[in-house]
């Protein structure tokens, strides 16, 4: 650094590193000016080393010999201390004051007899002041005359405050209606102290953490998993610490969740003169309606109505889209201000055939009840052949775990996995015993829908192969007048698939153990139970909640320093108050530990 006349000054370099908290660091580079006022002393500088001499003089002027000015180079901190060594290198002590400055007023002072004589290794010094600039300053304290005087100061420092709060603001937050579990968002944090005076930063929402990092000083962008937050509209808060300092004040933003579809329904009523009463019900308690379209005969078939109202009644005239003795289905497709869409069909409306008597006839409305298509179809007026002897020992499955009787008749109680295949049998007779041969058949789910049809053999037996995804009571159903039904009641277990880490742990390692539960909406925050089976009992291990996707995650570590052993464990998903599937044990499994 080279030597600075009186009165001069010197550019500030970079910040220095924080040693404690908000405190930081500088050095000779915090020194802003150096001034030696009645030119009686002169000043030579050789990096920090900063060497004073004042010649002897006759007599010398009271008032200031020499003076350094250190600044804090950064906007919103203070000077907390000023620290230096020095040294004399004259014998006896004249009548100089060492002094400190805090912004131009005195903080400090002590004689010049307090500065160790070299050889003596220079003597150290930190006063407080809790200033913007600090003055280190030789004061002439009397005029007389005064022998050589000789003065080394090293290493002048301050240790400097941060007292500024970092500041933040949000750049980029999702300004539609997020329909997935996935939403990016942008923000910038700044402080006079660059990212050295920045603590952790944290994105949260309906008290959920969704965010917690270090990133620092500048523009962020991150994707947050908003799986766990519901649907709805809230606060979406981010929260920057200072290091030392206060935080940022709260940035808070709108965020906008809308996963699921509005709810819809079609009701009918059947009218005379080919009419029809329809009623649309569309609502969406989160983004709101939209839009909504009713069609006739499919998903794409001519326009109905269309509206943006929740709840509409209207009379349709059935000869527009269908022909007499017809039977069609109208399609009710919803959307709601975030883009989701829910489309569900109405029940089967059949337009009247003209009577005899040519009066108005009332359209036939099938709702989709027990006997479905069949008992629309027998209630239509159709030919049918007489069944009226016509009987059945009822229905037979592999995976009935129970048979009930009424009369002759057999019902199973059938056990199925959701979506897995399952094969059920029967057969229609004739009093006689006989088969009836080539009958139509149809199987009817609870609902009413249909699920499959097929002919009777040469003996009256009929074979369904079906993947259930409803419980409640099936019906094979031959068609004539009456009805033959046969029932079965079908229980369904969830369909679960695991995934375990290892079969062989060694002590103090973590056993995982993961899968998903299908459908959706059984597996939705449903509880699953690791267990383990000790001293013949199938104990409780640990506890998992599954998330809106039904994917769930279980974990237990085993303890250090236990003997080697191995013991049989289960993944089990057990039935709850309100759910409508069986319990299902997911998962047999032996871990080896040791």
């Amino acid at each position: 650094m080279a030597v600075l006349a009186a009165g001069g000054s010197l550019a500030v370099a970079a910040p220095g590193q924080a040693t404690e908290g908000s405190l930081y660091g500088y050095g000779v580079e915090a020194l802003v000016a150096q001034a030696v006022p009645d030119d009686q002393c002169s000043v030579a500088q050789t990096g920090a080393s900063l060497g004073v001499t004042c010649p002897p003089i006759g007599t010398s002027l009271t008032g200031t010999k020499w003076q350094i000015d250190l600044r804090t180079p950064v906007p919103g901190s203070v000077i907390e201390a000023l620290s230096w060594r020095a040294v004399r290198f004259h014998q006896t002590p004249t009548s100089i004051a060492q002094q400190v400055l805090a912004d131009g007023a005195l903080a400090w002072q002590v004689a010049e007899a307090d500065i160790p004589r070299s050889p003596s290794q220079p003597k150290a010094y930190q006063i407080g002041v809790r200033a913007q600039t600090a003055s280190l300053r030789l004061l002439q304290t009397e005029a007389r005359q005064q022998p050589n005087r000789v003065w080394t100061f090293l290493d002048p420092a301050i240790a400097v405050r941060d007292v500024q709060a970092p500041s933040a603001r949000w750049i980029a937050v999702p300004g539609g209606w997020i329909t997935g579990d996935q939403a990016r968002v942008q923000w910038e944090t700044s402080d006079n102290f660059g990212s050295d005076g920045i603590g952790q930063q944290r994105i949260s929402a309906m008290g959920r953490g969704l965010y917690a990092g270090t990133p620092g000083q500048g523009p962020h962008m991150t994707g947050l998993n908003v799986a766990p937050l519901p649907d709805g509209v809230m606060t979406l808060r981010l929260e920057v610490d200072g290091d030392g300092t206060g935080g940022a004040g709260f940035q808070d933003a709108t965020l906008r969740i809308d996963r699921t579809p509005p709810l819809a329904s079609v009701s009918l009523v059947g009218l005379p003169a080919d009419a029809v009463r329809v009623t649309v019900n569309v609502a969406d308690a989160t983004s709101g309606v939209s839009d909504w379209t009713l069609r006739a005969h499919a998903p794409d078939g001519p326009t109905v109505a269309s509206s943006s109202a929740g709840v509409i009644t209207s009379d349709v005239d059935l000869a527009t889209y269908a022909a007499p003795g017809e039977t069609i289905r109208f399609f009710l497709t919803a959307t709601d201000n975030a883009g989701l869409s829910r489309q569900v069909i109405s029940a089967l409306v059949t337009r009247p055939s003209p009577t005899a008597a040519g009066g108005p006839t009332t359209t036939i409305i099938g709702g989709d009840g027990p006997l479905g298509e069949p008992g629309r179809i027998e209630a239509s007026g159709a030919p049918l052949p007489n069944f009226s002897r016509i009987e059945t020992r009822g229905i037979r499955a592999h995976q009935a775990r129970s048979y009930s009787r009424t009369g002759r008749l057999l019902i199973p109680l059938v056990a199925s996995t959701y979506a897995r295949s399952v094969a059920v049998s029967g057969r229609f007779l004739h009093a006689s015993g006989r088969g009836l041969r080539g009958a139509s058949v149809y199987l009817v789910d609870p609902k009413g829908f249909t699920a499959a049809t097929t002919l009777t053999d040469g003996r009256g037996r009929f074979t369904f192969k079906i993947r259930p995804r409803r419980s409640g009571t099936w019906r094979a159903i031959a068609l004539g007048r009456p009805l033959v039904v046969a029932p079965a009641v079908v229980q369904l277990r969830p369909r679960v698939r695991t995934k375990v880490s290892t079969r062989s742990i060694r002590p103090g390692d973590t056993l995982r153990v993961s899968g998903v539960i299908t459908p959706r909406g059984a597996g939705r925050g449903k509880l699953v139970k690791l267990e383990w089976r000790l001293r013949g009992k199938w104990l409780p291990l640990q506890l998992a909640t599954a998330d809106r996707r039904g994917v769930f995650s279980l974990r237990y570590r085993f303890s250090p320093g236990t003997a080697p052993f191995t013991i049989p464990m289960r993944v089990v998903v057990p039935r709850e108050r309100g759910w409508a599937f069986l319990p299902v044990v997911a998962r047999r499994f032996d871990v080896a530990v040791g």
